[in-house]
């Protein structure tokens, strides 16, 4: 009964609040998108659509060197078929490694970033010719994976080894959807199947270099 007490006040509390804001004196504009370049969509999207957790995706050049790329738009496919997903953005200057890395070998990591990885993350954003490894230039150790030829960050909390199911094409981006073959969690982690997302500690992205810790739980 107490459980259920507190559920009460929260739902009141939540109730007041939305009718507070309901009562408040609110003007909206009005956007179209129709008309606006890609910078533009992209600065009212990314920035409409936050925070959003941020994948660093492993796959192997054509040269045996290890890629390693973040990208933020990115989400769980579906949990009955174990299928992750991401979005891979327009490069207006090439075809980006990543994406023709996974074309070609069909295999990737999806690597989970950490708050404590921020800057190295960051910096395997910037451009890097097709033969350099990024864990080399960022400093970022890796260790084998069990069932693909990409591995693993060590640094990252989670890993989830895919082999990719289907590339979909939506205008000049691309949504890579790969199947989970094998998940990685540091020791400690995942307890009956759940992790606390404080000791997780996921970096969130916002806009631009702008990325977000997380920050109060709150419970409804």
């Amino acid at each position: 009964m107490e459980r259920d007490a507190q559920v009460d006040v929260a739902l009141r509390g939540t109730k007041l609040q939305a009718m507070a804001l309901a009562d408040e004196d609110r003007s909206f504009e009005q956007i179209s998108l129709d008309g606006l370049d890609f910078a533009q969509r992209y600065k009212l999207l990314m920035a409409s659509v936050i925070p959003r957790p941020v994948a660093l995706v492993s796959t192997m050049g054509e040269g045996g060197n290890v890629n390693l790329a973040p990208f933020s738009s990115y989400m769980v496919a579906s949990v009955e078929e174990g299928f992750l997903c991401f979005s891979v953005g327009p490069d207006p200057k090439r075809i980006k490694d990543t994406l023709n890395n996974v074309r070609r070998t069909g295999e990737f990591v999806i690597n989970s970033v950490s708050e404590a990885m921020a800057v190295q993350v960051q910096n395997c954003a910037e451009e890097f010719p097709p033969h350099v490894s990024e864990a080399d230039e960022v400093g970022f150790e890796l260790v084998n994976s069990l069932e693909v030829a990409p591995p693993r960050v060590k640094m990252a909390n989670l890993h989830f080894e895919c082999r990719l199911h289907t590339i979909i094409q939506f205008g000049e981006s691309h949504l890579v959807v790969g199947r989970i073959v094998q998940c990685h969690a540091r020791t400690g982690l995942v307890h009956n199947y759940k992790i606390d997302p404080r000791d997780l500690a996921p970096l969130g992205r916002i806009a631009g270099r702008n990325y977000c810790k997380l920050g109060e739980i709150v419970k409804v």
